[in-house]
C-alpha cells in the first residue's frame, strides 16, 4: 500500500513517492525502492483508486495514472530481467552494480553508489524470494546466479 499518501475530501490523491514520473524513469532508469514486492503491491493498489485528480511528488497532476503505473511496472520488470540475464554467469554484488550502471550509462558517485546499490540489493532480495536467483559463497565472495 502507499507508504505516504493523502486523499482529500474532494477526491484528490497526493501520492508522494509511490509513483515515479516518465521523466524520472527515462532519465535515471533506477529509482530508490526499499521493497520491490511492496512497491509492486502499491502500484496494484493505485490502479484501484478512483479519484478526480492524482498528484505524484515528481510529476504533473493528472486525472489518470494508469499510464504511469504501467511505465513503473514495466521498468521494474525490465530491471529484473537485466539482473536475471546478468546472473547467467555468477556475479558479485559489485559486478552487478557495475553492470547495471554500464547498461543504463549511469555515472557512479558516492550518492549513486548508496542509493542505486540499495535498490539493486532490494531487487536481488526480491528475486531470491521469488526463486529466480540464488547465491553461493566461493573464495569468501557471495556470488549471485540464476536458479
Amino acid at each position: 500500500m502507499i507508504c505516504a499518501g493523502i486523499k482529500t475530501s474532494d477526491n484528490v490523491y497526493f501520492l508522494a513517492d509511490s509513483l515515479f514520473s516518465e521523466e524520472t524513469i527515462t532519465k535515471y532508469h533506477l529509482f530508490f525502492i526499499y521493497d520491490i514486492r511492496e512497491f509492486l503491491n502499491t502500484l496494484d493498489y493505485l490502479n484501484t483508486l478512483d479519484g478526480s485528480l492524482f498528484i505524484p511528488s515528481h510529476c504533473e497532476a493528472t486525472d489518470d495514472i494508469s499510464y504511469l503505473i504501467t511505465l513503473n511496472k514495466n521498468k521494474v520488470k525490465e530491471i529484473m530481467d537485466k539482473i536475471c540475464n546478468a546472473c547467467k554467469n555468477e556475479m558479485t554484488f559489485e559486478e552487478m552494480l557495475k553492470y547495471i550502471f554500464d547498461e543504463y550509462n549511469l555515472v557512479m558517485n558516492a550518492n549513486q553508489y548508496v542509493l542505486v546499490g540499495s535498490t539493486i540489493r532490494s531487487y536481488l532480495s526480491y528475486l531470491l524470494d521469488e526463486n529466480k536467483l540464488g547465491y553461493e559463497f566461493k573464495d569468501n565472495k557471495m556470488l549471485w546466479k540464476q536458479v
